[in-house]
């Protein structure tokens, strides 16, 4: 088939760029097929190298054989320091009577637990026996003790100057108050004792037989630091408070508030503590 000028003409301007016709009708031959790209990269030794298998391991992480590192053992325990010094609960005992308590005297410097106290029915019911109301024939020993329970728990610390207390207590005892004893019934006898305990105590009494059963429970707290002297087996403190008192020969030390030189009754009860320890 024979090709026309303008024929020749467009073919020749189509494939200008490409050169694969000759624009004078003569035709060039061309490879049949068109070179693809190079899809490979260049490689200087004819071989891609290798990419880094991995990054490096940063410190504390996962070792090449898969376990875990032996994690640092933290910070270091503290030093225990000192052994803590601490007090067993005491214990309270309501008697009739309590044993007897002698003053000695000795060095009562250190630190003490408070381990024991006897307190007699007379020490406790004195402020109570004297409430308005009640019989003038009434007296303590008229008061039968049925029973008692209590705790202490506290500290006592002397220096050579200063003696501390910081000491809590509790004790309730069950006491049989006989008709000269009671007032008006046992309701009302109930409510002038409390009158009398106000925030220190409680009681509640029941009918027994011609008198009352009163369950009355003290409660105190001593947080005081005075100075002191002695005068021979007595601590007298600043603000006039008297304790007779004796380093014993086991090594514990009594005391028990002589409250005869100042107005009021004192602190109920012959007071035993030991000396404090781990």
């Amino acid at each position: 088939m024979q090709r026309t000028w303008w024929t020749k003409s467009l073919v020749c301007g189509s494939l200008l760029a490409l050169a694969a016709v000759g624009c004078d009708g003569d035709e060039v031959d061309v490879d049949a097929s068109m070179p693809g790209p190079d899809t490979g990269v260049d490689e200087s030794d004819g071989a891609t190298p290798d990419p880094d298998s991995g990054t490096t391991d940063p410190d504390g992480g996962v070792t090449e054989d898969g376990a875990m590192p032996d994690p640092d053992g933290g910070v270091p325990e503290p030093d225990a320091g000192p052994p803590v010094l601490s007090c067993a609960m005491g214990s309270i005992r309501i008697e009739e009577t309590c044993p007897a308590f002698a003053r000695c005297g000795g060095d009562p410097v250190g630190s003490w637990c408070y381990a024991d106290v006897c307190m007699t029915k007379d020490e406790l019911l004195e402020p109570v026996l004297m409430q308005p109301g009640v019989p003038a024939e009434c007296t303590a020993d008229m008061v039968q003790v049925r029973g008692s329970m209590g705790m202490i728990d506290g500290t006592v610390d002397v220096t050579a100057t200063t003696i501390t207390r910081m000491v809590m207590s509790s004790a309730t005892g069950t006491f049989y108050l006989p008709p000269a004893c009671t007032i008006v019934n046992c309701r009302v006898t109930e409510a002038a004792i409390n009158s009398a305990l106000g925030a220190d105590g409680s009681a509640t009494c029941m009918t027994d037989g011609p008198g009352c059963e009163c369950d009355i429970t003290f409660n105190s707290m001593v947080d005081s630091s005075d100075p002191y002297s002695l005068e021979g087996n007595t601590i007298v403190t600043d603000a006039g408070r008297r304790f007779d008192y004796c380093i014993e020969s086991d090594g514990n030390f009594r005391f028990k508030e002589d409250a005869s030189m100042r107005s009021g009754s004192g602190e109920p009860g012959t007071q035993t503590v030991l000396p404090l320890s781990p």
